[in-house]
């Protein structure tokens, strides 16, 4: 199938309809661009509804933008077929409920992917030659023969012999097992078994077991350790220590469908604990135990921590 005809999924639609309004309302936000790049990197498919919704929806005139009464149960009225047609028809209600313009065309064409993995979603797979690898949430990657591309997202490498090629890296594992994951603007290695060779534009560098690096067009950099242990999602975990609120947000929203964010007033609280991925109910209801917030829901897939009052 084309990606121009590819259907996607109900909540990735409706999360990037929900994007589409909150930017219009908040077009200077520089945090909530942050996280809507955050949630394009994460699945290819994120991308393709957000590339076909700007060329579909046109320019949502912000004077004419509805409210958040008028939106809200708009967007919840996608439940079922949510084929390219049924968007428009979805986005020309919009249209009708807030007065905007909207304006129709041939949906952009996405990359494809060999591998890859949905919000909240974990794999495994073996890719042949004794190499696994295990992609998490919202990851894809191609196998070009016996290389590997990360695409997007994370993954986890292990095997005797093994090649990855990130953005701004190439990796090369020994007997090793590896930890990779794009960022914004650099690449992370980190090693938990063996050794990895990194070649970047600066030059190489060898990796042993517990060391990491941070690759981007500017050089490397010594990852030290943080208040996020990067290896406690292949055990199904978010572990975290001494980690700012805002921070553990946008690591948690990774997992989730939706938008998670919180008030200003709260981001610079910290926490720590241990909390499981197949459980993001829970992890928020957790949150509420171990700081002064609550939770506001607007909808299932829309989640703001605030501050008791």
């Amino acid at each position: 199938m084309s990606a121009a005809a590819e259907r996607l999924p109900e909540p990735i639609v409706r999360t990037a309809i929900d994007w589409q309004m909150r930017l219009r309302a908040n077009g200077g936000n520089a945090e909530l661009q942050r996280q809507l790049q955050d949630w394009l990197r994460q699945d290819p498919r994120h991308q393709l509804a957000w590339q076909r919704l700007q060329q579909m929806s046109g320019l949502f005139q912000a004077s004419q933008l509805p409210s958040a009464t008028q939106s809200i149960p708009l967007l919840q009225r996608a439940e079922a077929d949510l084929s390219r047609r049924r968007m428009l028809k979805l986005l020309s209600l919009g249209a009708a409920a807030g007065g905007v313009t909207l304006l129709t065309a041939n949906a952009p064409p996405t990359w494809h992917t060999d591998l890859a993995t949905t919000t909240g979603e974990r794999r495994l797979v073996d890719v042949g030659d004794g190499v696994k690898v295990l992609l998490n949430t919202g990851s894809a990657m191609d196998v070009q023969g016996q290389q590997l591309l990360l695409r997007a997202g994370e993954v986890q490498v292990d095997g005797a012999k093994w090649q990855v090629r990130c953005r701004f890296a190439e990796c090369n594992g020994h007997q090793a097992r590896g930890l990779l994951r794009e960022r914004d603007a650099h690449s992370e290695i980190r090693v938990e078994q063996g050794a990895v060779l990194v070649s970047g534009a600066s030059g190489q560098r060898w990796l042993q077991a517990g060391e990491g690096l941070s690759v981007s067009a500017r050089g490397m950099t010594t990852l030290g350790k943080g208040s996020l242990d990067p290896a406690a999602w292949t055990r199904g975990l978010l572990v975290v220590n001494d980690i700012r609120l805002g921070d553990f947000l946008a690591e948690a929203g990774r997992y989730r469908t939706g938008w998670l964010g919180c008030d200003a007033a709260v981001a610079d609280l910290h926490l720590s604990g241990v909390f499981h991925l197949d459980e993001p109910q829970l992890m928020l209801r957790n949150i509420t135990h171990l700081l002064p917030v609550k939770i506001v829901e607007r909808t299932r897939w829309w989640v703001r921590i605030v501050p008791v009052a």
